[in-house]
């Protein structure tokens, strides 16, 4: 660590002399300190390298004011000589003697400055007078800091971030720029020089915020880090303190008055909300966007000048893997941000096609920049539990475990059923996530990423109705968008991931309480599908389907099936219909279990599981279903959040990793038998906006049978 420092006598030397002393920065001997913080103009700057010549031109000047002294001196001492013999007071070879000198000396201090100003100045001395009268401003800021320190403070040493760093020194730039926030949090006084500001008689409130300091993103720690800050406007005049002025710094910055009172830290505030903070902010160069943050999140990380706007998403995994604060998804996208292209955007980050004057809602999980994080100004967050603290980062992604919120919309409303990704934050009390998609196995992109999903008050008991939520899930949340998809030649990561996809459609009759679908990792909510990414894989399916038909205001037939797809995305798929109703809830609970560890691909062991389970009960596509007519009292009620179906359209969600055995019951046997014959049918139908190839619908009717109750009840078509 290098201080600068001036002597004591420093006052009344003009200029006055700095000296440069190094400290080793794990040394406890290091002194006390005062460091300036201001903005930076790069003509005017003063380098490391650059001190000596400062020094070498006051030595010259000097040297030189010296020369120009003397040749008045000389002269008068030669007129001297020879009056005083024409006066008579000393003989004539004395007074020729001393003149013949005097002229010598003359000649010889003209030669020196005759040589000094046609020779010495064309060579070197004039560039080194222009560079110095070019960096004049910067190192008058270097010498009113040392000079304030020491006089007014009482403090021998100060640092300068422009001259105490060696820029020429990667490996001491890097080290600087991550020890930047502790260097500002250990000195004694912090002088902020306002260089824009006009001494006192304009009126602070006003003229304050109009200053470049509060726009700049390095001056964010340089203000929270210091416990001692002194505001100085242009002429050097102090106009007031952190502590005196904290209601008006934090009205202008948007940082909480109590974190620049100290009374506490930045470690208090959620993640996103300490982007925000960052989010007005600018650098010069793109790459210190993210590294003038290292100390807000107290993280570190190797500086990589070039890789533009690469070193922020760095920044934000870096950040994921130090805390388990997930609110740094919590981020909107600008209109100046979002862009219609036929690649990658300037930040590498994302991929739009023109459509309908509208960009595709598809954006990788982490922002761009720290203007996306402008939304989280009042943003908190919740301590989460520890499962969701692993995480690995690789090239495709963030694997993590996450936690996923449902929520079930009507068809055509808003944005229809939403997978919210819980980032266990809340704006206003109510609590705040992102919508997300899968666009392959287990592989989720933001969604819509101007705004954010709102599901339900924080801090409330009531339950939400209108919900799901699952346990955990393992994902992968894609940390950048690819530009060209096995599929599909457009710009859509949902259907150019997508070879084929299986869709269940509800008989309208049913009243559904609840259907799980499996595996979890091919299954999107959002479009009510299973989705197969090759044409090679064998794959498979399966649904739970928990249900009622109505059969008097009092009454209803309760329905449990189950329905099994083999190998669907390759050939016509094996279907496998089964009732649930004189199954063992014990072996209904044991079925879910092992078909909800199977991969995906797991097409045999997935067929065995249902084989071995179900034995004796299978079917093809058609079964007839015997049960009773129950009271409705006798039906559990959903824990998973209410009615998830509608008359307009049959939506399934995801079950939790785990069975839900309350849905695995006895219909008790005291009703009246009826029949119930189910139906599974076959058709394609086609929908690009699902995937390229037809969907392949497994339709799903039901009809009583017998009796009274021999009526046909909501056929479908």
């Amino acid at each position: 660590m290098r201080l600068l420092t001036i002597s004591p006598e420093a006052r009344n030397t003009q200029p006055p002399q700095l000296k440069v002393v190094n400290f080793n920065d794990c040394s406890p001997d290091i002194p006390d300190y005062a460091i300036l913080s201001h903005t930076w103009d790069d003509s005017t700057e003063v380098a490391l390298q650059q001190l000596p010549l400062f020094h070498r031109h006051a030595a010259s000047s000097r040297r030189l004011r010296q020369v120009i002294i003397t040749i008045p001196i000389l002269f008068a001492a030669s007129l001297w000589s020879l009056l005083s013999y024409t006066v008579g007071e000393v003989p004539l070879y004395l007074a020729l003697l001393m003149t013949c000198l005097l002229v010598l000396s003359w000649m010889l201090v003209s030669c020196y400055l005759a040589f000094h100003l046609y020779f010495v100045s064309t060579q070197d001395e004039q560039d080194t007078c222009q560079l110095v009268k070019k960096k004049q401003p910067g190192y008058s800021k270097i010498l009113q800091t040392c000079i304030k320190a020491r006089f007014d403070h009482n403090v021998c040493y100060a640092w300068v971030d422009t001259c105490c760093i060696d820029k020429s020194s990667s490996a001491e730039l890097t080290k600087s720029i991550n020890s930047m926030y502790d260097y500002y949090a250990k000195a004694k006084v912090c002088f902020v020089y306002l260089c824009d500001l006009e001494p006192a008689g304009d009126d602070l409130g006003k003229a304050l915020p109009k200053c470049r300091w509060f726009t700049r993103g390095w001056t964010l720690q340089e203000l929270i880090a210091p416990k001692h800050v002194i505001f100085f406007d242009r002429e050097w005049n102090e106009r007031g303190t952190k502590a005196s002025l904290s209601g008006l710094l934090s009205e202008i910055t948007g940082i909480p008055e109590e974190l620049l009172k100290g009374e506490t830290t930045c470690g208090d505030y959620a993640v996103a909300r300490r982007m925000s903070w960052a989010s007005k902010r600018v650098t010069t160069r793109e790459e210190d966007t993210a590294y003038c943050l290292l100390g807000i999140f107290d993280v570190r990380m190797s500086l990589l000048y070039g890789e533009g706007m690469g070193a922020f998403r760095r920044l934000q995994k870096v950040i994921l893997e130090s805390t388990a604060d997930r609110s740094i998804f919590i981020w909107t996208e600008g209109e100046d941000e979002r862009k219609d292209c036929t690649g990658n955007d300037r930040g590498g980050n994302e991929c739009r096609i023109k459509a309908a004057g509208k960009p595709h809602p598809w954006s990788a999980i982490l922002a761009k920049s720290p203007r996306s994080f402008e939304c989280a100004r009042n943003l908190e967050v919740s301590v989460t539990d520890s499962i969701y603290r692993d995480l690995s980062i690789g090239p495709r992604g963030i694997k993590m475990v996450v936690s996923l919120v449902y929520l079930v919309s009507k068809v055509g409303e808003d944005d229809g059923n939403k997978c919210i990704l819980e980032a266990f934050s809340s704006l206003n009390r109510e609590s705040v996530g992102v919508m997300v998609r899968k666009i392959s196995g287990g592989r989720y992109v933001r969604y819509k990423p101007w705004k954010l999903a709102y599901f339900g008050r924080a801090l409330t008991r009531e339950p939400w109705k209108d919900i799901h939520r699952t346990l955990v899930e393992t994902a992968t949340l894609v940390t950048k968008l690819e530009t060209v998809f096995p599929f599909s030649k457009g710009c859509d990561p949902v259907v150019g991931n997508r070879h084929g996809a299986v869709r269940l459609r509800l008989d309208p009759s049913l009243i559904v309480n609840e259907c799980r679908a499996m595996p979890r990792t091919h299954w999107d909510i959002h479009d009510n599908v299973f989705f197969g990414t090759n044409k090679t894989s064998k794959s498979w399916c399966g649904f739970f389907v928990h249900g009622q038909l109505a059969d008097t205001p009092t009454t209803c037939i309760p329905i449990n099936l189950f329905v099994g797809c083999i190998r669907w995305n390759i050939k016509r798929p094996s279907i496998i219909l089964a009732s649930l109703e004189d199954l063992d809830p014990g072996f209904r609970v044991l079925l879910e279990y092992q078909l909800d560890r199977l991969e995906f691909e797991s097409c045999r062991k997935a067929e065995a599981v249902m084989m071995s389970v179900l034995d004796g009960r299978l079917s093809g596509t058609a079964t007839v279903v015997e049960t009773c007519a129950v009271d409705q009292s006798q039906i559990p009620s959903s824990n998973g959040g209410g009615t998830v179906f509608d008359k307009q359209g049959i939506f399934q969600i995801n079950g939790p990793a785990t069975s839900s055995p309350g849905w695995h019951y006895r219909v008790p046997s005291s009703g009246e038998k009826v029949r119930v014959e189910v139906n599974l049918e076959l058709e394609e139908e086609e929908d690009d906006t699902v995937c390229v190839n037809p969907v392949t619908m497994l339709n799903l009717r039901l009809k009583l049978l017998e009796g009274e109750h021999c009526r046909k009840r909501g056929a479908m078509g």
